[in-house]
């Protein structure tokens, strides 16, 4: 089954809850990618990008989930994780890349072709959200 996920900055949750079922709108500008496990990713660029323990960070529940229903989800990405992909430059997304492939392949996933890429226009996206005064959001379908 092929997922979709959509990044995408509003000013706030009822602004995101309210894309949940169409999806974000072209004017949004969202960031559509491939197919990978985006909870877990969430959780582990936070580690890699802000030094949080990952464990914690997976028991803790993960991102809050702002849709009205279960299906389609939009996730508020955390604050923490924008601001630092925010303020990521070019050398620490290709680290932190390189990183979220290791604990990929720790876990017996395959590495992720285009890591780099993927965090380094999420980290685009947490820039536009930190200029807008809004937060970065995650659509999954």
């Amino acid at each position: 089954m092929s997922t979709i996920i959509e990044f995408f900055v509003v000013a706030d949750d009822a602004a995101a809850a309210a894309v949940a079922r169409g999806g974000p709108r072209a004017e949004l500008e969202p960031l559509e990618l491939g197919n990978f496990d985006v909870w877990s990713a969430l959780a582990e660029w936070e580690s890699i990008l802000t030094g949080h323990d990952l464990d914690e960070l997976f028991t803790s529940g993960g991102p809050d989930v702002v849709s009205p229903d279960d299906e389609p989800l939009v996730l508020r990405v955390p604050a923490a994780l924008t601001a630092a992909l925010a303020q990521a430059d070019a050398a620490t997304v290709n680290r932190a890349a390189e990183q979220w492939n290791d604990l990929q392949t720790a876990e017996g996933e395959q590495a992720i072709e285009d890591a780099g890429e993927i965090l380094g226009e999420v980290a685009a996206q947490a820039r536009k959200a930190v200029r807008a005064g809004g937060a970065l959001y995650c659509w999954i379908c």
